[in-house]
């Protein structure tokens, strides 16, 4: 399978095309920027040139591939604009796009950090005000799942918290915290959480949906949970310090509102129940605590011995 990886780069994309490469895709991945092309062909990746906002180009450059994954765009403005132009180059062919959202779209507030006993499957209805990125992802998700019923071989990956190699958003968020304060800080009761998934078993759940995956389907990828109090507990066995519970407002000064509000004050939990089914995934990593206290993130972040 030929494919090409928007975000190749990235945390995710950087997965994806590992896991493509190992199972003999030919990998591409678009160079965005002066520095993308080297950091590409280091890793084995061919560099295609493009730019984001040239979406007609895209769009034709994406024809000379079987698959287009979107890995990451981070401009939520450009969200819909560029899915259906990636969509309407699958039209009225075999080829495939999978769209990257998240469960974001599943938060549920929660800035006195207590649990939800709230969890969703891929088609369950969501009850709740939504966060920040519920209205523009969901148009995203929307738009391929239409098409998907409309012929054209389009999906949805919906992670939740991504984990492993020492990344992620809200586990270095923790790390932060007892950098900037000296205490490994939580919002709350810390017992709010969001499901999480190794992002090594998150780029297989993207090759299985790659080749088995249906038209319009919306898969979730859930591998285990961990609430915030747990994680805290454990960067704070890591960088030799206690733990602390801070205020929502105390949060927002540490961390900044979106980064509080968005992926610390929430519970945002999923349930795999399609992915399992259709694709037959079952994730390798399960414990990212353990990756917290003895695997990648100590040897990203242990203070170095005096």
């Amino acid at each position: 399978m030929k494919a090409l990886i928007i975000g190749a780069t990235g945390y995710v994309g950087s997965a994806i095309a590992r896991n493509f490469k190992a199972h003999g895709y030919e990998t591409h991945g678009l160079a965005r920027n002066a520095q993308n092309p080297s950091a590409l062909e280091a890793a084995g990746v061919t560099p295609v040139q493009g730019d984001l906002n040239d979406l007609a180009h895209l769009a034709a450059l994406s024809k000379g591939y079987d698959l287009t994954v979107l890995a990451g765009l981070g401009e939520r403005n450009q969200e819909a604009a560029t899915v259906s132009a990636f969509i309407e180059a699958c039209r009225g062919s075999r080829r495939r796009f999978i769209y990257t959202s998240g469960t974001g779209v599943l938060g549920i507030e929660a800035r006195d950090g207590r649990w939800s006993d709230y969890a969703f499957e891929e088609d369950d209805p969501f009850p709740f005000p939504g966060g920040f990125t519920r209205a523009w992802r969901l148009e995203a998700e929307n738009l391929v799942r239409k098409a998907g019923a409309e012929g054209v071989h389009a999906m949805v990956l919906r992670p939740p918290l991504i984990y492993g190699h020492g990344g992620s958003v809200q586990v270095p968020a923790i790390f932060q915290s007892a950098q900037k304060t000296g205490k490994a800080c939580y919002v709350g009761h810390g017992l709010n959480l969001y499901s999480n998934v190794h992002v090594d078993d998150l780029a297989e759940a993207y090759r299985l949906a790659a080749e088995k995956g249906a038209p319009g389907a919306l898969y979730h990828t859930v591998s285990g949970e961990a609430d915030f109090r747990s994680i805290a507990e454990a960067v704070a066995v890591v960088m030799n310090c206690e733990t602390r519970s801070v205020t929502f407002g105390e949060a927002c000064g540490i961390w900044g509102e979106l980064v509080a509000g968005a992926a610390l004050a929430v519970n945002s939990r999923s349930v795999p129940r399609r992915t399992r089914d259709e694709l037959g995934w079952e994730p390798m990593h399960l414990d990212l605590i353990e990756d917290i206290r003895s695997g990648s993130y100590r040897e990203r972040y242990a203070p170095s011995p005096r």
